[in-house]
């Protein structure tokens, strides 16, 4: 295989080049001047001919352009990974802060391990969030299991800790990137889990994914392990201690890789005296948030209004120990609480609480209302009784309790439909298309030839698809993720293409069709419509192929959770738009290869949608509880601060309020 990441194939560039203008120069040859099994060709024939080959070699393309991209070599892969994690990280930073750049600085301590070895600590720790990365650097080996309270920060910190070690990393150092646990089982190697993220949350070609994993130049940052089992399990045989098991044995040559982990300081615990905590690693622990500094956060966060803040800032300075100081201990309470009162109601009335847990059910009651208010202004607005009937079943459907799922891909949501339901609409879709080619067959005995035969490979492409629509996963199929219109992001992977356009497969197919566009005109068929036919066909087609190519050189990340969605709706009407140019054409010319045409385009469009139609069927049986512009809903649920996003998936802003949100039906 050459090296440099430019493919396998082993051809001179230049003879792949001049194939292809011998084969355009040929069909058009032929085109001109050919016979079938039958005879001489008419022009008409010729340019019904020309025209299904524009469209066969312009989907060739778009298909190229999409599942076709050159492999790269082990360094840009890995540069490429350390600017997706930086794009990523930032607006997640900012949203995990309810949108303020500042967030508490948080201290910690290392915690020995009860009785067992543990990772050579530095010298003089720290313990502050801003200095994180040093303190990692001093570990040996750098393993790091960051635990905390609920809401104590343990994911800001991650995430910190993700950004400012990508910042500061040198190039042989390998890339922080941040993956939560929840849907990890250790029945699947961890390698193959973690290259299978990289693809997902980061837009990384698999290639490149496994690249960068088997180099050892990932350092992975796992979130959650106290969310990969139900309360209450008990840690032997959990998916947890698995996990743990799992990691144990994840080494770089003869020495432990590295790696940093999140949980929850009680369920750690548990572990720990099971006997399935991580070797060889160091044990951070964050300490509750002073009533001091909990005083300074809320002070500066309540500048707005001072007069309506300051019982409850007395209370925090007069009862240290008390239920108020005691809730709102953790970043994210305190956030929360930032955020319920900032603009409007009395913070004094926490005052009343009796217990923590009510002060939390109180400030999480004026969550969604607190947030609705602050959208800022030329921003959608959604009545915070319809946000909280849709972020409620959005919350049912990643389960309930203790072991729900947090990542909410909008394309995934299929899943939760009858998977007979999506099964009926794509096999009902190819058994049409094999009738279209049946019909064809019986009803033009006439037809002979290379049209037969194309007929005849419609109808068995249609066949063995519906045979294997019941293996296929739910979503094989995964296109680049599609930016909204108006993005920037169009003319930097437009730039990036044309760049490389003259070295490049697709480049060859666009001359390709163009030649025989040339072809068609040089034709002067008498069958205008024919004529007409081609020459549309192949311009849609042309135009189609440059924002395809451009949306190729674009990582899938980059045009966020909503992207995919979007490609396949680009897809989609692609398909449509081909169907309709047919039956036109089948219409005015009752040319038996139009309908060849559509249910080809039947086939390979139905099969390829399966996602997006799953994802249609869920909004459509659900049109009570969630919007139809569901992934439009969910981009204001980001803006809002209600939502965050994470890689291509949105994850609600706290599991508290995920949690909450199943327990409380009503606002």
């Amino acid at each position: 295989m050459p090296d440099g990441g430019r493919g396998s194939w082993m051809v001179p560039g230049w003879l792949r080049w001049a194939g292809l203008l011998a084969l355009a120069v040929a069909g058009v040859l032929w085109a001109l001047d050919g016979e079938d099994a039958a005879g001489p060709m008419e022009l008409s024939e010729r340019t019904d001919l020309i025209a299904m080959v524009c469209a066969v070699l312009g989907g060739v393309a778009v298909l190229a352009t999409l599942w076709r991209r050159p492999e790269e070599a082990e360094a840009e892969a890995v540069a490429r990974l350390a600017r997706e994690v930086k794009a990523i990280g930032e607006p997640q930073w900012t949203s995990s802060l309810g949108g303020d750049l500042k967030a508490i600085d948080v201290t910690f301590a290392f915690r020995p391990y009860a009785g067992a070895r543990a990772a050579a600590l530095p010298a003089s720790p720290a313990g502050r969030l801003e200095q994180v990365v040093e303190d990692y650097r001093g570990l040996r080996p750098r393993r790091m299991v960051i635990t905390g309270a609920p809401g104590a920060g343990k994911t800001v910190l991650a995430r910190k800790f993700v950004m400012e070690l990508n910042r500061v990393r040198a190039e042989s150092e390998p890339v922080p990137v941040l993956v939560a646990l929840a849907d990890w089982d250790a029945g699947e190697p961890f390698r193959d889990w973690l290259t299978r993220h990289l693809q997902r949350d980061y837009g990384l070609p698999p290639a490149s994914a496994r690249r960068v994993v088997a180099a050892r130049m990932v350092l992975p940052v796992l979130d959650g392990l106290d969310e990969m089992d139900a309360t209450g399990t008990a840690p032997d045989g959990s998916r947890a201690a698995r996990a743990l098991t799992a990691l144990g044995d994840f080494q770089d040559g003869t020495d432990p890789a590295p790696l940093v982990l999140t949980c929850r300081s009680s369920e750690y615990d548990a572990l720990e005296a099971a006997g399935s905590h991580i070797l060889d690693a160091a044990r951070l622990e964050i300490a509750p948030v002073t009533p001091e500094r909990a005083r300074d956060f809320l002070a500066l966060r309540g500048a707005r209004r001072p007069d309506r803040w300051q019982p409850l800032l007395d209370d925090l300075r007069d009862r240290p120990s008390g239920v108020l100081a005691g809730a709102l201990s953790t970043p994210w309470r305190l956030t929360l609480a930032a955020v319920a009162y900032e603009r409007d109601g009395d913070p004094a009335e926490l005052l009343a609480a009796t217990s923590e847990g009510e002060v939390a059910d109180r400030l999480l009651a004026r969550f969604i209302w607190a947030s609705t208010v602050n959208v800022p202004k030329g921003v959608s607005h959604y009545a915070p009784e319809r946000v909280h009937r849709t972020l409620r079943s959005l919350a049912l459907g990643l389960g309930s309790g203790h072991g729900a799922e947090t990542d909410l891909v909008p394309l995934d949501l299929g899943r939760l439909v009858p998977r007979w339901g999506v099964g009926a609409v794509v096999v009902g879709a190819l058994t049409g298309a094999a009738l279209l080619h049946v019909l064809v067959l019986l009803r033009w005995n006439e037809l002979v030839g290379p049209a037969r035969l194309v007929t005849c490979l419609g109808l068995l492409i249609a066949i063995v698809m519906g045979l294997t629509v019941g293996s296929l996963p739910a979503t094989y199929f995964r296109p680049p993720g599609v930016p909204r219109l108006g993005s920037a992001l169009w003319s930097i992977g437009m730039r990036r293409y044309v760049r490389k356009m003259p070295r490049s497969w697709s480049g060859a197919y666009l001359l390709v069709l163009l030649v025989f566009l040339l072809g068609a005109i040089l034709a002067r068929s008498p069958n205008a419509l024919g004529l007409m036919l081609a020459l549309c066909a192949g311009a849609i087609l042309i135009v189609l192929a440059f924002p395809i190519a451009a949306v190729a050189e674009l990582d899938r990340t980059t045009a966020g959770p909503v992207g995919g969605l979007r490609a396949f709706l680009w897809l989609g009407a692609y398909f449509a738009g081909g169907a309709a140019l047919t039956l036109v054409g089948y219409a005015k010319s009752q040319d038996p290869l139009m309908l060849t045409c559509l249910g080809m385009l039947l086939s390979v469009g139905a099969l390829m949608e399966a996602p997006c139609l799953a994802y249609l069927l869920y909004l459509f049986l659900n049109v009570r509880r969630v919007p139809l512009r569901l992934a439009r809903f969910l981009d204001w649920s980001v803006s809002a601060g209600l939502m965050r996003t994470s890689g291509v998936a949105y994850q609600f802003r706290h599991r508290e309020f995920q949690e909450w949100l199943v327990r409380n039906p009503a606002p």
